[in-house]
């Protein structure tokens, strides 16, 4: 009994000195671990990190002792000094306990609890966490630990409900997840590899490229493992399980640096039912850029777009891909040029191989869908030359409603740009919003467009294919929100034709081009034809007030105001101006400026032109009440212009005139 009463008192004896322990060792240390941070944030950081309030305590995160900071923040490096590279509402560090005796302090553990990471880059590469102090040398942090500062060997690290930003422009790529819970181990293996396994999970993540939404509000779950060579930095992801919504991945790669570049590589593959997902892509970066890239993708938009956990939308159909490249990207200067322009010098060979049938896409905000899309598409290069790229696809059909598309083209190279088409619609555009969100604009009318074509194009060479063209659009109107009252009344009716096979052939007819806006109509017909020696016919005629159509399709950090008329019919030949004779030519007619008025961001004052009337003959145009104001200095100009019809229509000719320039005050 005394033996039981004994034992019971030493262990009540040992529990409370070791509770006395837990209480007093933070107070104890608590002046150190405070003059830690400060020698620290003094010596080490660039930037700005505050907090308000520091806690040393066993039981936070028991048994190890941390330190705690509450209310954390860390600045961002220039040039992004406004935001915040960490905050957090709390910020842990566990401390190795001997190392409080026996020195430097270790910090072993990190928590950050409620926090915000954002990492960010300008255009030229330009981070927001250089935060670190670069102009310390090694005396100095070699003295710095001898006096009592911190050693960091973390060994785990955890996020809890954090949320983290990546936004890079160069790429351009941005990433946002929300509700990070990751908790990471290191350990050192053997010799210098590092392993680092971590599990993470992430209540919603968004991808973005190139300010399209790829991936929205889409929860991740990783099972991460990586082994990294403390000598060469050398990279390998090991075994890697990742889960976005219900569709899991597997992936495993390699990153090693090289004495003028790097190696890359990362192999994915996802099977979902009976339907699979894999890629590889291998890069070797030295002084040009090798790759090889393969990908194998036999899936069912439905049930993909199911286990994504798109709600936005609905897809069907059967999608399958295939590509193999593998190669060198170079460019440099053409040696076959003098001009010292950058080209592309090689490309990787490459195949790429895409088919989707019994495509359906449909908004679920929307009432209707695109249904019955079908495509076959091929694209290829070869010799390690862009010029030979083959593209063709073919079977291209879609619709919605009683409208349609359908058609195919097949381009065999890019010299002389051999290629046959075919393209037809027609669409009703007033259903268009059906289908497609059109949140600023209101389309109406009935648009035909028929192109066959089959030939070569090169101007050079006086090469252009044979050619169909035919575009019809009847009683349209174009509305916005920036305007309560429409373009209507468009009616369109062009035609691009070529019988031979030469540019020379090529005729471009426009009759007419009209419409009506605020309650003024305009009108324009052209006939062109046999390039290199134009034949023209063009008659223009109405108003336009640019104040009012300019907010009808407005644009931001510019503004326009003021009235256009014309009255014009410009007929003749390009040779007959280059040869003189001018009295072969029926130009004329005049166009008007009134009170035209520019508001730029470029210009600190609007430029404001009265008026200004432009009178055309023949080969030359005279312009007289031309009267201009910018701020507080007049322009008057009255004068002519010669060689009009040469200097529009064909290169190296010069515009020939004179005028006189007049200005009360010119500031």
């Amino acid at each position: 009994m005394k033996k039981a009463a004994k034992i019971t008192g030493i262990t009540l004896a040992a529990a409370l000195i070791i509770l006395i322990l837990l209480i007093l060792t933070p107070f104890l240390f608590r002046e150190k671990f405070a003059g830690i941070i400060k020698q620290t944030v003094n010596e080490a950081l660039t930037t700005d990190m505050n907090f308000s309030e520091m806690d040393v305590s066993f039981f936070r995160h028991f048994p190890h002792l941390t330190v705690t900071l509450t209310d954390f923040s860390l600045i961002s490096s220039a040039p992004f000094q406004q935001d915040t590279l960490i905050g957090a509402r709390e910020v842990s560090f566990g401390v190795n306990l001997l190392s409080l005796v026996s020195g430097p302090v270790e910090i072993t553990r990190m928590y950050i609890y409620q926090g915000k990471v954002l990492i960010q880059y300008t255009e030229s590469g330009k981070s927001s966490f250089e935060v670190y102090s670069v102009s310390t040398d090694s005396a100095k942090v070699t003295d710095t630990v001898s006096s009592g500062s911190a050693a960091i060997k973390i060994g785990n690290i955890d996020f809890i409900q954090t949320d983290f930003t990546y936004s890079d422009p160069s790429i351009p790529l941005k990433m946002v997840a929300h509700g990070i819970n990751y908790r990471g181990k290191s350990d050192l293996v053997s010799g210098d590899i590092l392993r680092l396994t971590s599990s993470v999970k992430i209540d919603s993540f968004d991808l973005y490229f190139d300010n399209t939404p790829w991936l929205q509000s889409k929860p991740v779950k990783a099972e991460l493992t990586t082994s990294i060579n403390m000598n060469t930095l050398e990279m390998k992801f090991e075994k890697n399980n990742l889960f976005i919504k219900e569709i899991p991945f597997e992936f495993r790669g390699e990153l090693t640096f090289r004495q003028n570049g790097y190696s890359f590589f990362i192999a994915l593959f996802s099977m979902f039912g009976e339907e699979y997902l894999s890629g590889s892509l291998w890069l070797v970066s030295t002084n040009t850029l090798w790759l090889s890239a393969k990908a194998d993708i036999k899936i069912t938009l439905e049930n993909w777009t199911k286990g994504f956990g798109v709600r936005e939308m609905d897809l069907k159909g059967l999608f399958s891909m295939k590509l193999n490249a593998r190669g060198e990207y170079a460019t440099g200067q053409d040696p076959k040029s003098k001009t010292p322009d950058t080209v592309v010098l090689r490309i990787p060979d490459f195949t790429l191989t895409s088919k989707l049938t019994n495509g359906y896409f449909r908004y679920k905000q929307l009432p209707d869908a695109i249904t019955g899309i079908t495509f076959d598409l091929g694209v290829a290069a070869s010799n390690h030359n862009y010029r030979t790229t083959t593209l063709k696809l073919e079977n291209l059909k879609a619709e919605f409603l009683h409208n349609q598309i359908e058609g195919f083209i097949r381009l065999y190279s890019l010299t002389n740009l051999p290629i046959e088409a075919h393209l037809f619609t027609r669409l009703n555009l007033a259903e268009l919003k059906k289908v497609v969100p059109l949140d600023s604009l209101d389309l109406k009318g009935i648009l035909d467009f028929d192109l066959d074509v089959n030939g070569n194009y090169n101007p050079d060479r006086n090469l252009f294919p044979v050619t169909s063209l035919n575009l019809n659009l009847i009683d349209g109107s174009v509305q916005t929100k920036y305007y309560p009252h429409p373009v209507e009344q468009i009616n369109v009716v062009a035609a691009v034709t070529n019988e031979t096979g030469d540019l020379s052939g090529t005729r471009v007819s426009i009759n007419p081009l009209s419409f009506s806006f605020e309650g003024n109509p305009f009108t324009l017909s052209a006939d062109l034809s046999t390039p290199g020696n134009v034949r023209y016919n063009i008659v223009s005629n109405g108003s336009v007030d640019l104040a009012r159509i300019y907010r009808l399709f407005s644009q931001e950090g510019m503004d326009l105001a003021g009235f256009i008329s014309t009255d014009l019919h410009l007929k003749g030949t390009q040779r007959d101006a280059m040869e003189g004779r001018l009295d072969k030519l029926r130009n004329n007619g005049t166009l008007v400026l009134r009170n035209i008025s520019l508001s730029s961001e470029y210009l600190p004052k609007p430029l404001i032109l009265q008026s200004g009337v432009f009178r055309f003959r023949n080969d030359s145009i005279r312009f007289d009440q031309f009267d201009a104001r910018y701020g507080e200095s007049d322009i008057t100009m009255n004068g002519y212009l010669n060689n009009v019809v040469n200097y529009v229509l064909a290169d190296n000719q010069l515009l020939k005139g004179r005028f006189t320039f007049r200005s009360n005050y010119l500031l």
